[in-house]
């Protein structure tokens, strides 16, 4: 009964994609594991076969893993590219306890698989990410910078700043919060002593954001939501830690103070789940080579549509910085 029970939770993913995307993905996705902040990390691999092809990087963002982008990952792999997307720390299919990690092991992750990703592979090397995984791929960039190892690019759907205290208000229901003076700074204060006195305490994590409207109503004929609520390898609830370390993350390159990684920026006009304006800020904040541009869409879709839209404005922009010799 409990080999039934985790053979469905590994695959119970294919719900969300019509069967004859599926027939392609499961033709061409492998399975890898790698080591990282001390669990094992579940790694879904699509390989070319030529090991000179570029090599993107595609991060998910809270309470997703990477069963839920294969479109996008099937998409850009059909462009010539392979595409590495790993589920983080205590989320999808990775180990660890469900929920238990914070924002600079979720950065380390993508760090260490970068690393592994260069060991295998000879391409050039691009990370993306979107919702929170927008605002973890700019912070393993600059991250990757630091250390002399920094990516081609970054590609953000959503960008935040994880050490502002008013990103992690931003992602909740009580957003509005954050526009008392003063409160935001409170917040992360209160949650920086509850984490240090019970780190692992647990809170609930669905109802803390607006999670029914991550989707406009183009998928909402899909159901969507329903299977999402069912998954079982979506998060239920969370850990103090984490909560905390959304409120408390500085980038190890300040968005102001970039000057290393070429960054595009998209953002979902019809964003309801969390404001648009927070990316926008985001994106005037941030110096450097950059780039920016909005897409008709809700915060996350399964649509071919928007997949394609993402395809386009992604391949834009890394053959620009390919071309460029960057």
């Amino acid at each position: 009964m409990k080999i039934n029970q985790a053979r469905s939770h590994q695959t119970y993913w294919h719900c969300y994609h019509d069967p004859a995307l599926l027939a392609r993905v499961l033709a061409a996705v492998q399975t890898r594991h790698l080591q990282s902040t001390g669990v094992e990390l579940h790694i879904d691999l699509y390989q070319q076969q030529d090991k000179a092809a570029p090599v993107l990087i595609l991060n998910h963002g809270g309470g997703g893993y990477g069963g839920l982008f294969v479109g996008l990952a099937l998409a850009f792999y059909e462009q010539g590219y392979t595409v590495i997307v790993p589920d983080q720390k205590g989320q999808g299919r990775s180990g660890g306890a469900m929920g238990d990690f914070t924002v600079a092991e979720a950065v380390q992750n993508i760090v260490d698989v970068a690393a592994w990703a260069r060991q295998e592979f000879g391409g050039s090397l691009y990370l993306c990410g979107g919702s929170i995984g927008g605002g973890l791929a700019y912070a393993a960039a600059v991250a990757m910078a630091t250390q002399g190892k920094p990516p081609v690019a970054a590609v953000c759907l959503n960008l935040f700043d994880f050490g502002d205290p008013v990103t992690g208000l931003a992602f909740t229901r009580f957003a509005i919060l954050a526009k008392i003076p003063g409160l935001a700074k409170i917040c992360r204060a209160t949650s920086g002593l509850l984490a240090k006195l019970a780190p692992r305490m647990r809170l609930p994590y669905r109802p803390l954001a607006r999670f029914e409207n991550m989707m406009d109503e183009r998928d909402l004929a899909t159901g969507f939501y329903a299977k999402w609520q069912a998954d079982p390898l979506t998060l239920r609830s969370v850990t103090a830690r984490y909560f905390a370390s959304m409120l408390d993350t500085a980038f190890a390159i300040p968005l102001e103070e970039n000057k290393q990684i070429p960054v595009l920026v998209i953002n979902q006009k019809r964003d309801k789940m969390v404001n648009p304006q927070l990316t926008r800020d985001c994106y005037q904040r941030l110096s450097g080579q950059k780039a920016y541009a909005e897409i008709d869409w809700g915060h996350f879709s399964l649509q071919p549509e928007f997949n394609a839209e993402l395809i386009a404005l992604g391949q834009q922009w890394l053959g620009m910085m390919t071309n460029m010799g960057i």
